[in-house]
C-alpha cells in the first residue's frame, strides 16, 4: 500500500510514488521558477541596501570635511607650556598673543594635615585593632554590647553607665559645596549599629560621603594613613562646608587632623577645629586669574577659549614675565584630512564602478532545495558566488550616483575668491576613465601657501537655498538658479546633499535592510512573491492529491478485474 492510497490490491506492479513525482513535475518546476525569481529580488535588495549603507557611511564622513577645524585648521605653541598650554580651532586667525597668569583656579581640599614636620596621624581613641580602621576605634576607647534580645542592641560607650540605642545616630555630618544663595546642604548620617555593631571604616565614611550628592568626594588612603575631602569643582565659590550634628561628629572629625590646602603656595594651612553644631567654612578654591592681550580674566576654571585660542593655565607666571602664545595654519593636518577625503572618495567610487561592471553569469541561478541537497557546502558557496555576481550590472540608479558624485568634484566652486577654485587646482585630479582621484600633495601645499582658507571654503562653501538637501527653503528656483546655486556650493556639501538625494531614491526601490515589510518597492515585491508561492504550494498539494486518487481508483479496478477473471477461469 502507498502512503496516499491502497497500492498493490491488484498487483499491477505499478511504481505509483514515481508516477506522481513525474506527473508532479511540470507543477515542481514551476514552483522552482518561482522560488528562483523571488531568491533573486531578495539578492538584489540586499545589493541594493549594501550600497545604501555605504552612502550613509560616506554622507556621515562628509561633515568632516566642512568644518573649519579640518580644512582650515590651526595651530598654536606656547612659548612657555609649564604657565599655559594651548590649542586653537578653525576660527583662530594667525597671529601672535601675550598672556599672563598671576593666579591659577584650584578646589577646595582638605586633608590629615602634619604634625610639625611629620605627617599627623589620625588618633584612635582604641588601638587595639591597629590596621582596621574602625570608626568605632577612632571615637571610643571602649565599647560594651547589650544584647536587648529582641534583635535591638544597645551600647555602653567609653566606660560610661548609661547606654545609647543601636538605632539611634551616632554620626550626624552636614555638608555644603557652594557659596550660592539656593546652594544645597547634604547630611550623612550613620547609627551606632553602623559603627559598631556592622563595624564601619573610614572608607565606609568616605563611600557614604560619596554618595550623599554633595559634589565632594572623600577618600581614605590605607597606605598613608589619610583622611581627606575636595570639591570636584574649581573656583572660589565651591567650597567645603562641614557642619558636626552632634559631639561624636566633632570628635571624629577633630581626631582626623584635617587641614586645608593651598595651591597657590603649595602649603598645608593650621588644623581644622570643629564642635558640636557650629558650621566650619574648611576649605576654599580659587578662581583663575589672567591676563590675555591686555585684558584680564577672572575664572572658575583654569580653560578659557579666546578668539578660536584655547588657553590652560598651569602655572603662574614669574612676576614681569609673559608668554607668547603663536598661531599658525596647521598644513600638515589640512593635508592629512585631504588625503582622507581622497581615500574615502575612491574607496566609494570603485566599489560602485566594480558593482557596475561587475560579470553577471546568466546560467548561474538560484538554487533551488533538491539542488543543495547534492552538493557540498562548499560548492553552494561557489556557486551562489556567480549566481550573485553581477547584480547590479549597468543600473541605472548606482549609474546616476557614480554621475553625481563625479560632478560634485569636477565642476568648479564660484563662491572660491581665488585661482584655487576647483579639486584639480590644488592637486587632485583624474587618473582613469572611470574617475578614481589622486592627490598631487605639492600641489596642495603651494595653493595653502599662497591661499590659505581655499581648501576650507573649497570643500565648505554653502548656499542656503532650496537646493540643499532637507532645506526649509520653500521658494521655488528657476533651473539657472539652481545651476548657479550648485556652482557656489562645496565640494564636501554637494557630495552630502548627493547621497542625501540618492539614499531617498534607493530607500524607496530597496528600503534600508534586508526586511520585505518596509515598504519598499523590492519589499512589497518579494512580498507579493511569497504569497503567490505559498497559494502554489497549496494547489500543488492538492494536484498531488487528486494523482493519488486517480491511481487509487486504477488499483480498485485493477484488484476487481483480477477477481473477475480469477471467477471466469475456474
Amino acid at each position: 500500500m502507498g502512503a496516499n492510497g491502497i497500492y498493490g490490491l491488484s498487483g499491477s506492479g505499478l511504481d505509483i510514488e514515481s508516477l506522481v513525482k513525474m506527473g508532479m513535475m511540470n507543477k515542481q518546476n514551476q514552483y522552482d521558477k518561482m522560488y528562483q525569481n523571488e531568491m533573486k529580488q531578495e539578492w538584489l535588495k540586499e545589493a541594493y541596501v549594501e550600497v545604501y549603507d555605504s552612502m550613509k557611511t560616506f554622507k556621515a564622513n562628509m561633515t568632516d570635511f566642512k568644518m573649519q577645524s579640518n580644512m582650515s585648521a590651526m595651530k598654536a605653541t606656547s612659548t612657555n607650556e609649564d604657565v599655559v598650554s594651548v590649542t586653537a580651532n578653525g576660527a583662530a586667525a594667525a597671529m601672535s598673543h601675550k598672556v599672563s597668569v598671576s593666579q591659577v583656579a584650584s578646589n577646595a581640599y582638605i586633608m590629615t594635615g602634619m604634625n610639625g614636620s611629620s605627617p599627623a596621624e589620625i588618633t584612635f581613641a582604641n588601638s587595639s585593632n591597629p590596621g582596621k580602621n574602625y570608626l568605632m576605634d577612632v571615637l571610643y576607647s571602649s565599647v560594651d554590647t547589650i544584647d536587648n534580645g529582641d534583635g535591638t542592641y544597645s551600647y555602653k560607650l567609653n566606660g560610661s553607665s548609661d547606654s545609647v540605642n543601636g538605632s539611634d545616630t551616632a554620626i550626624s555630618l552636614t555638608l555644603k559645596d557652594s557659596t550660592d544663595a539656593n546652594a544645597n546642604s547634604y547630611t550623612v548620617t550613620l547609627t551606632y549599629d553602623d559603627i559598631i555593631q556592622n563595624k564601619k571604616t573610614l572608607s565606609d565614611l568616605a563611600s557614604t560621603i560619596n554618595n550623599s550628592g554633595a559634589n565632594i568626594q572623600a577618600g581614605f588612603d590605607t597606605a598613608n594613613g589619610s583622611f581627606s575631602l575636595y570639591n570636584k569643582t574649581s573656583g572660589e565659590k565651591n567650597i567645603i562646608g562641614i557642619t558636626a550634628g552632634n559631639s561624636d561628629t566633632a570628635t571624629l572629625l577633630n581626631h582626623l587632623h584635617l587641614a586645608s590646602y593651598n595651591a597657590q603656595d603649595n602649603t598645608l594651612g593650621s588644623e581644622l577645629s570643629f564642635t558640636n553644631g557650629h558650621a566650619v567654612e574648611a576649605a576654599k578654591g580659587t578662581n583663575a586669574q589672567a591676563t590675555i592681550d591686555g585684558k584680564t580674566y577672572d575664572l572658575e576654571t583654569n580653560k578659557i577659549t579666546v578668539a578660536g585660542v584655547t588657553y590652560n593655565f598651569n602655572n603662574v607666571s614669574e612676576v614681569g614675565r609673559t608668554t607668547t602664545v603663536n598661531v599658525s595654519q596647521d598644513t600638515d593636518k589640512i593635508v592629512d584630512n585631504v588625503k582622507k577625503f581622497v581615500d574615502m572618495y575612491n574607496t566609494l567610487l570603485d566599489s560602485l564602478n566594480d558593482k557596475l561592471s561587475e560579470e553577471k553569469y546568466s546560467d548561474y541561478k538560484p538554487l533551488t532545495k533538491e539542488q543543495e541537497k547534492d552538493m557540498s557546502e562548499d560548492q553552494i558557496k561557489k556557486w551562489n558566488e556567480k549566481a550573485k555576481s553581477g547584480l547590479l550590472y549597468h543600473n541605472n540608479e548606482v549609474r546616476n550616483l557614480v554621475s553625481d558624485m563625479r560632478e560634485a568634484l569636477y565642476t568648479p566652486v564660484d563662491a572660491v575668491d581665488s585661482k584655487y577654485n576647483s579639486l584639480s587646482a590644488i592637486g587632485i585630479t583624474t587618473t582613469t576613465t572611470k574617475g578614481h582621484v589622486t592627490l598631487d600633495e605639492e600641489k596642495l601645499r603651494k595653493a595653502l601657501t599662497e591661499d590659505p582658507d581655499c581648501v576650507y571654503q573649497l570643500f565648505a562653501s554653502d548656499q542656503d537655498s532650496s537646493y540643499i538637501a532637507g532645506s526649509t527653503n520653500t521658494n521655488k528656483l528657476t533651473a539657472y538658479e539652481k545651476k548657479d546655486d550648485y556652482k557656489n556650493t562645496g565640494i564636501a556639501n554637494r557630495l552630502y546633499n548627493a547621497m542625501t538625494e540618492n539614499m531617498s531614491i534607493f530607500e524607496d526601490y530597496a528600503g534600508t535592510s534586508k526586511a520585505t515589510d518596509d515598504q519598499s518597492y523590492l519589499g512589497k515585491l518579494i512580498t507579493n512573491m511569497q504569497t503567490k508561492m505559498t497559494n502554489f504550494q497549496t494547489l500543488m498539494k492538492s494536484y498531488e492529491n487528486k494523482l493519488y486518487d486517480k491511481y487509487d481508483a486504477m488499483e480498485v479496478a485493477l484488484s476487481k478485474l483480477g477477481t473477475q477473471l480469477s471467477y471466469i477461469t475456474g
